[in-house]
């Protein structure tokens, strides 16, 4: 039989080589958390033969915008200090300008995910882009039970964001710029939820925070005046880069090149601007037009999409299910004018989210494109049009006269009997009806 103190000194240094042995695997397995979250900003697979001197592929239809070098320089880690805001137009080409800028240095300490309107998703976006497994990897989660809090989306991103901060410290301290963290399409974030204002909160500061410090430039990008006027209103170190639609001059020498290029074909200089005066420079519009072989054609169609089957007056025979439709056929203005004929302030920034108006960051109000400015004017231009509007409008009031009207509908009279209806004030102030009944009177008591 073994000695008492033998026995209590291999417990105590079994439990020293226990508590030794955990505590060596949570340090190594915080080491390996930032490991995999500066893998993600650098280990990345290369292609070989792309040179970053090189010109940008000629081979597809490509029109670099004059934002281009600007945009260079924030994916590179250049611009630091701020974080921005790349708000314009769907189709301008926000996100075909950051992954040209990321192509050229082979995606070098930059990271790009997709937001979502879920929460969930997110989350899983965010670990997916930085190798982060928000513990659910951790061995040592078995000695213990999680709470609640400790498994919600925001709570998990906030752990994230702490480690990714502890990366973007060491970057800064060996390579002296900060990392890049691009969040493309924000608008897609709700501001209706309580989680999605949070979670746009949440990124904001960061993005203030690490800006502050020259750590880590965030990019947002947006194709709606909401989430512009919602970053705003917190906003101490946010530039804000508008992408309008491109020059008619870029716009013709572009295609003249491209056409020459892959069809063998000069096109005169007069067709080019017509083009342009139809569809103008809408990034995804020309690079349509330029895969086109019946260009005219193609413009019409490009004219006809959006406005027409999204806002079109139905008139006088419009079904009341049609009405919260009709409350958007109406021509941009000026954004405090349309508010003011709308008598709602919402209503312009949903027809800004359906892409029938854009709202820039001047709060300067104008048709989302070219071609919704031509089908503004061709709507307007038709025979009948205010006729039309006008029985429109009448429709409108009359469905909203009977929503108005309440029909109340007696059944099973009790003898012939009659009813009296009464409104009366409740004790909070409401307006009660109340019905009485009361009983005929019989001959008997009828007096001559």
């Amino acid at each position: 039989m073994l000695p008492r103190s033998y026995t209590h000194s291999t417990t105590l240094v079994t439990g020293l080589i226990l508590i030794l042995g955990g505590y060596t695997y949570h340090v190594y397995y915080q080491n390996s958390v930032l490991s995999k979250i500066q893998n993600a900003f650098y280990n990345k697979v290369s292609n070989s033969n792309h040179d970053s001197d090189t010109p940008r592929n000629t081979e597809k239809f490509y029109i670099q915008r004059p934002e281009q070098p600007l945009i260079d320089e924030i994916v590179r880690g250049n611009e630091a200090g701020h974080y921005w805001l790349i708000f314009g137009e769907k189709g301008t080409g926000k996100t075909s300008m950051l992954v040209h800028a990321m192509r050229d240095i082979h995606g070098q300490g930059v990271v790009l995910l997709d937001a979502h309107d879920d929460i969930d998703v997110f989350r899983l976006r965010l670990g997916r882009a930085l190798d982060f497994a928000y513990s659910e990897d951790y061995l040592g989660g078995w000695l213990s039970n999680r709470e609640p809090r400790d498994g919600t989306a925001l709570l998990d991103i906030e752990r994230a964001m702490n480690s990714l901060e502890k990366v973007a410290i060491r970057h800064r301290e060996t390579h002296g710029r900060p990392l890049v963290l691009v969040i493309n399409d924000i608008h897609h974030i709700q501001d209706d939820t309580e989680n999605g204002r949070r979670l746009l909160t949440l990124l904001q500061q960061r993005a203030e925070s690490w800006a502050a410090g020259e750590l880590l430039t965030v990019v947002f990008t947006s194709d709606e005046y909401r989430t512009s006027d919602l970053l705003r209103l917190h906003a101490a170190r946010m530039n804000v880069l508008n992408v309008r639609d491109i020059t008619v001059d870029l716009a013709v020498q572009s295609l003249k090149e491209y056409w020459l290029h892959a069809f063998w074909e000069e096109v005169p200089v007069e067709t080019l601007e017509r083009i342009y005066s139809m569809v103008g420079g809408r990034l995804s519009f020309v690079d349509e037009i330029a895969k086109s072989r019946d260009i005219l054609k193609t413009c019409e169609s490009i004219c006809e999409r959006w406005f027409l089957k999204k806002c079109w007056i139905l008139g006088k025979n419009m079904h009341e299910g049609a009405k919260e439709q009709q409350e958007y056929c109406l021509p941009g203005i000026p954004l405090h004018k349309a508010q003011e004929m709308m008598t709602r302030a919402d209503l312009p920034e949903k027809l800004n989210q359906m892409n029938i108006i854009s709202i820039d960051d001047n709060d300067i109000v104008t048709a989302s494109s070219v071609p919704m400015q031509s089908a503004f004017r061709a709507v307007c231009s038709e025979d009948g049009i205010k006729k039309k509007l006008k029985a429109t409008t009448d429709r409108l009031n009359e469905i909203e006269s009977l929503e108005r009207t309440t029909e109340i509908t007696m059944k099973d009279l009790v003898n012939d009997g009659q009813y009296e209806i009464s409104k009366e004030r409740g004790i909070r102030g409401e307006k009660n009806i109340r019905t009485s009944y009361r009983k005929p009177l019989s001959y008997s008591s009828w007096s001559w």
